[in-house]
C-alpha cells in the first residue's frame, strides 16, 4: 500500500508560532498581529490616517504615513483607486464601490513620493510622544499537517493576506454582512467579526472541521465585535444553490461580502468553486464584491519548458469560461493592489494573490 502523501503549510516554516500540543493530533497556536491605529483628528482638528503594520525583515511595528493637510484631498474632488486592473481580457475600468472611504481603502502608490514629513507631536511635558501599537493574539486550533484533502484543517498565507486587507479596510467592513467561503479552521472569520455585524462562516463537515471553527470562534470571542453575528455552517461548493438549507438561503440574502483563502489548489474544487460563487453573483440581491487570497504555486513543466502555476492559471481560464457562456463578460475580476500594512507575522511573499469579482455593470 502506497504511503499517503503529506502536505505541511509553508506558513510554520517561516515564522515561531507560541504552539501547544492538544495530544489528539492538533496544535493551538497564537497568531500574533498588530491593530490598526488610525486617528480620527490631529491637535489642530485635521483629520488624519495612521496605520501601524509589521517590519516584514523582523516583525517590529512600523508606523504608516500620516497625511498633513496638503496632501488630503476631497473625496469628491480625487477618485481614489483601490484595485488594478487585472491582466487578462478584463480591461474595463475598476469598480466604483459607494462605501470606499477615499483615505483608508485606496491604494497609494504615489506616497512615497510626497514631500510632506509626519507631524511631530510632543506630550504635555515637551517629550516626544511615541504612540505604541496595540498588539492582539488570536489563538487557532489546527493541524500542522495533513492529506491533501484536508488541507483546510491547516492554516495558509492567503488566510493571513485577506485577514490584513480586512483589518486595513475596517470601515469598508464595518457592520457589514460576510459570508467566507472554505473557511478552514476561521481564522479570517473571527478577524472579520471583529468588524462585521454578522459573518456566517463555511466550510464541509470532514474530520470535525466545522466542531474545530466553533470551538475556534469560542476561544476568540473576546475578540469579536459585541453585536457580531457569527454561524458556523456546512457549505459544500459541489451542492448546487437550488439544494442549499432554506435558513441558509435566508441568512445569505443579506451578505454584501463574500472571502475566501486558499481554495484553489485542485481542479474539480476551482471548478466547483466557480460554480458556487457564480451562483452568489446571481442569486444574493446586496452582493457588492468577492475577494479571494491565493498563492500563486509554481512548478517547472517540460511542456511549456517554463515555470508555471497550473491551478492558479486554471482558475483563470476557467472563471472566464463561465463568465463569458452568453458572449458578453458579466462580472470583473480586478487585481487588488497589495501594498497595505501586514498586521500579522508571516511572510507577505510575491506570490500572493488578492483578486476581486464584481458586477461588470456596477
Amino acid at each position: 500500500m502506497s504511503d499517503v502523501l503529506e502536505v505541511t503549510s509553508e506558513l510554520y516554516a517561516e515564522a515561531e508560532f507560541c504552539s501547544t500540543d492538544t495530544g489528539n493530533g492538533n496544535a493551538i497556536s497564537k497568531f500574533t498581529f498588530v491593530y490598526p491605529n488610525r486617528r480620527d483628528t490631529d491637535a489642530n482638528g485635521t483629520q488624519t490616517d495612521q496605520t501601524n503594520g509589521m517590519d516584514k525583515r523582523n516583525g517590529q511595528p512600523e508606523t504608516g504615513i500620516e497625511k498633513t493637510p496638503s496632501s488630503i484631498k476631497d473625496s469628491e474632488e480625487e477618485s481614489c483607486i483601490e484595485e488594478e486592473s487585472f491582466e487578462s481580457d478584463y480591461d474595463e475600468s475598476v469598480c466604483d464601490e459607494e462605501d470606499f472611504d477615499s483615505e483608508s481603502d485606496c491604494c497609494e502608490a504615489s506616497e512615497q513620493k510626497e514631500s510632506s514629513q509626519s507631524s511631530i507631536k510632543l506630550d504635555k511635558d515637551g517629550d516626544l510622544d511615541v504612540e505604541r501599537p496595540r498588539k492582539g493574539a488570536i489563538e487557532i486550533e489546527h493541524r500542522k499537517s495533513t492529506r491533501l484533502d484536508l488541507v483546510g484543517l491547516q492554516i495558509w498565507r492567503g488566510a493571513l493576506l485577506l485577514a490584513d486587507y480586512i483589518m486595513h479596510n475596517e470601515r469598508k467592513f464595518k457592520n457589514a454582512h460576510i459570508l467566507e467561503l472554505g473557511s478552514g479552521v476561521g481564522l479570517t472569520s473571527i478577524v472579520a467579526s471583529m468588524y462585521a455585524r454578522e459573518v456566517i462562516c463555511t466550510d464541509i463537515d470532514i474530520e470535525g472541521l466545522l466542531d474545530l471553527i466553533r470551538g475556534n470562534v469560542q476561544r476568540n470571542a473576546q475578540l469579536s465585535n459585541p453585536h457580531c453575528r457569527m454561524h458556523v455552517t456546512e457549505l459544500d461548493f459541489k451542492v448546487s444553490y437550488q439544494d442549499y438549507p432554506r435558513e441558509l438561503k435566508d441568512k445569505l440574502q443579506h451578505v454584501q461580502y463574500v472571502v475566501a483563502a486558499d481554495v484553489i489548489y485542485d481542479d474539480d474544487i476551482t471548478e466547483a468553486f466557480v460554480r458556487t460563487i457564480v451562483s452568489l453573483l446571481l442569486e444574493l440581491p446586496k452582493l457588492k464584491a468577492i475577494y479571494i487570497a491565493l498563492e500563486k504555486r509554481y512548478v517547472f513543466t517540460l511542456e511549456d519548458m517554463d515555470s508555471v502555476a497550473p491551478c492558479y492559471d486554471y482558475f483563470l481560464r476557467y472563471f472566464q469560461k463561465r463568465n463569458s457562456r452568453f458572449g458578453v463578460n458579466r462580472w470583473k475580476l480586478i487585481n487588488v493592489c497589495m501594498n497595505f500594512p501586514r498586521y500579522f507575522d508571516y511572510d507577505k511573499v510575491k506570490d500572493l494573490v488578492l483578486l476581486k469579482i464584481c458586477h461588470a455593470n456596477k
